[in-house]
């Protein structure tokens, strides 16, 4: 099991060169993971709103029109769920969230509700792997343990089907500005997946987090327990279990 895991896009086209390798057959993966934020680019970057509508109109055909050798998970970021969902766009919208083009992005998450999913795990060698846009983090799953018991990728999932689960999905931490003391897998940041003492943690009933979120300018955060890997650029999980930068070698 190998995997290509996209970290958030937000207009970026850092997509195209490995989902062209893939096609011309240069590449294979078991999985192709994206890890949300298709939208709402930033000012810095010289993408504009309109352009990254046609870049997600561009992946989409791309991934539908080719040959991967596998089914893409498209995962939910906060700047996905904002458009595709009233409650956690009233309790945890973001403010790059488009007015212009909210109905047009709106419409695309309505049009293709089956395609994306807040959670997706696997097993990669020995290790259970979970996939959220943010990480989940110990005090979430503690908040909300009836929704989420057991926990696994189907009750995060779950969360999408209920009023209850969208609040659940909207909270965000003190650290981003919230009112919760931690995020969840859609707004939790990388702080809060270190335990008091400082060291990273994985949750109960898996051994390795595979999330985004978290922009950092250049290195990704590696370690034992997670990768956090929201810096512009797309990754491979070997079948080893160990996270590499995706290039031609790898």
């Amino acid at each position: 099991m190998s995997i290509l895991i996209f970290p958030d896009i937000h207009g970026r086209s850092f997509w195209q060169k490995p989902l062209d390798d893939v096609i011309r057959h240069r590449r294979h993966f078991d999985s192709i993971v994206f890890m949300g934020d298709y939208f709402d680019p930033y000012d810095s970057e010289g993408i504009d709103e309109s352009e990254a509508i046609a870049n997600w109109h561009r992946l989409f055909a791309t991934v539908s029109d080719g040959d991967l050798g596998c089914q893409p998970v498209f995962l939910l970021g906060n700047h996905d769920a904002h458009y595709a969902n009233p409650v956690f766009s009233a309790f945890a919208g973001g403010s790059r969230m488009s007015r212009r083009y909210f109905d047009a992005i709106k419409a695309i998450f309505v049009d293709n509700e089956s395609l994306f999913r807040v959670a997706y795990d696997t097993m990669v060698g020995p290790k259970r792997v979970l996939f959220t846009h943010a990480g989940v983090n110990r005090q979430w799953v503690e908040r909300h343990d009836e929704l989420l018991k057991p926990l696994s990728a189907d009750s995060i999932n779950a969360l999408m089907n209920t009023q209850d689960g969208w609040y659940a999905l909207s909270d965000v931490g003190r650290m981003r500005g919230g009112e919760r003391p931690t995020g969840g897998s859609l707004w939790a940041d990388v702080t809060e997946h270190y335990d008091a003492d400082g060291r990273p943690y994985t949750i109960d009933g898996y051994d390795y987090e595979v999330f985004a979120h978290s922009q950092r300018r250049d290195d990704p955060i590696i370690n034992s327990h997670f990768a956090m890997l929201d810096v512009r650029r797309p990754f491979v999980l070997a079948d080893d279990g160990t996270v590499h930068e995706y290039g031609d070698d790898v």
